[in-house]
């Protein structure tokens, strides 16, 4: 209630002009603007993963150069390890030092490594956390829970404070529901509109639509953020949900999948698939035998 009492005179403009924002034409030219910050995302090298995974081979090099006792090759691949991690940024090499403390997700350390990485913000450790979530052992479930949520939160900065604070708005306003459900999804409109590459815009705005019963326009806000985040086990999930509401059941069934095979610890979306995959299996049976 607070929220809204202080917030109405803005939160009225910003109905009227993401609605009036939005027409077919600049639909279209969003959409080119998402799939041009799709292709650069591709093209962007990170250095410090790249350096994590280099190192990871020049190890078993190294180890097998010195079981062959060829040690002058196993001290030129050190030196150049040492050389190339000269030549990070000190941001790069703060980064990398954290994600090398998540080769082991089940170190009892996990949760503190995360806080740090959340106080870094470095989205370079990305990767690293995504492999932590498919690592983690069962026994270690507030590991788990602390990488999915260092995720959640490294995902939701868009390195525009005013764009994370209207998102932070725009979530609030989604708790209200169903009254704030067309104030957040106005407000997450803005977003996309100043920033189409924000990926958690898209998501945000997604999960708004499918609150509404919008779900094709739910499934057009999913697709845009898996095309900026293809990791994103959230709007695989969202959007299996939406196909799922349309009982468009195999197409549900393959967003769980995918959403399961980037997070597997997701246990709503194993039932849903566990449950589309008996179903389909039925219905191929009982059409087989007509």
């Amino acid at each position: 209630m607070k929220y809204q009492q202080t917030n109405d005179v803005q939160n009225e403009k910003t109905s009227s002009r993401a609605r009036e924002m939005m027409t077919k034409d600049e639909t279209e030219a969003l959409d080119a603007r998402v799939l041009a910050a799709s292709r650069a995302r591709e093209r962007e090298r990170n250095v410090v993963d790249e350096y994590l995974l280099n190192e990871e081979l020049a190890v078993r090099v190294i180890e097998s150069a010195i079981k062959e006792e060829n040690y002058t090759h196993a001290k030129d691949v050190v030196e150049e390890r040492r050389r190339k991690e000269r030549e990070l940024s000190p941001s790069a090499a703060l980064a990398l030092a954290l994600a090398r403390r998540l080769r082991d997700p089940n170190d009892n350390e996990t949760t503190v490594i995360c806080e740090d990485i959340v106080q870094l913000g470095d989205r370079r450790v990305i990767p690293s956390l995504l492999r932590a979530l498919c690592t983690v052992d069962d026994a270690h479930e507030e590991g788990a829970k602390a990488v999915e949520q260092a995720l959640w939160s490294l995902w939701q900065r868009s390195g525009d404070s005013t764009c994370d604070q209207r998102l932070n708005e725009g979530i609030a306003a989604m708790g209200v529901v169903p009254d704030g459900l067309p104030l957040a999804r106005d407000i997450f409109t803005e977003i996309i509109i100043a920033k189409p590459e924000f990926a958690e815009a898209h998501n945000k705005r997604a999960t708004a639509n499918y609150l509404m019963q919008l779900y094709d326009e739910s499934i057009k806000d999913c697709a845009n953020t898996l095309k900026l985040n293809p990791f994103h086990f959230g709007a695989h999930s969202g959007k299996g949900l939406c196909h799922l509401a349309l009982h468009q059941y195999e197409d549900a069934l393959r967003c769980f999948e995918d959403a399961l095979r980037v997070n597997p610890r997701m246990e709503h979306v194993k039932r849903y698939r566990t449950s589309l995959t008996a179903m389909l299996e039925r219905q191929k049976k009982s059409t087989s035998s007509e």
